[in-house]
């Protein structure tokens, strides 16, 4: 994964409501802290070069969202609706995007750490050299995505839904789940450990492995 671009040194504390000021909705090397943010709406909001840490999103409508050389540390952007975002070199550490929503959507070298996204969609969606590592990913939806270079690292991906996602070269052998829905095409090419292939071979073969 190819890490954002980002020198903190350069960076000058902003307000996101500056980003009002600018006629193309962007903000860049800026530093944005602790801002409690509910029911904003802007289309093509852009930000370049950016610090973000403990900012507050609730309920946003940010449509085609793009960020490029982005860090997010300690953020909340539940239940917002990011769908048809650009993510290039975007780190998000320790955030929530609980029920948020990212179909439609291309991500390039992105990083989620120690993120939950439990009920968030990505649906339809070109992931390219993404990680998910140590992250919530519970009721996460993935549907008819494409997924290139993934990496899934000790996630919870519990009822987690890949339906017409294609899981070749991908191991999930180090996340935990009870229940994972998807189709036996979806799985071919995958790197399961013994529990989990188990477990699908109880679902889809009728197989109990002693």
């Amino acid at each position: 994964m190819n890490q954002p671009k980002l020198l903190e040194s350069t960076l000058q504390p902003v307000a996101f409501t500056d980003i009002y000021s600018t006629e193309d909705h962007i903000l860049q090397l800026g530093q944005l802290k602790q801002e409690v943010l509910e029911d904003q709406q802007l289309e093509h909001p852009t930000f370049d070069q950016c610090l973000l840490e403990g900012m507050t999103f609730l309920n946003a409508d940010f449509h085609r969202l793009e960020m490029t050389d982005v860090i997010l540390k300690n953020c909340t952007l539940a239940n917002c609706q990011f769908e048809a975002a650009s993510l290039y070199r975007v780190h998000f550490v320790d955030c929530k995007l609980v029920g948020s929503t990212l179909d439609h959507s291309a991500l390039k070298d992105v990083t989620f750490t120690r993120c939950s996204l439990a009920l968030a969609n990505v649906n339809e969606a070109k992931l390219t050299q993404v990680m998910f590592d140590q992250s919530d990913l519970t009721e996460f939806n993935c549907l008819a995505s494409h997924l290139s270079k993934l990496v899934l690292r000790q996630c919870k991906l519990n009822k987690a839904d890949f339906s017409e996602t294609s899981l070749k070269k991908i191991d999930l052998s180090t996340c935990q789940f009870d229940e994972l829905r998807a189709t036996t095409f979806d799985l071919v090419g995958c790197t399961l450990n013994e529990t989990q292939a188990a477990y699908f071979a109880s679902q889809f073969l009728g197989i109990t492995v002693a």
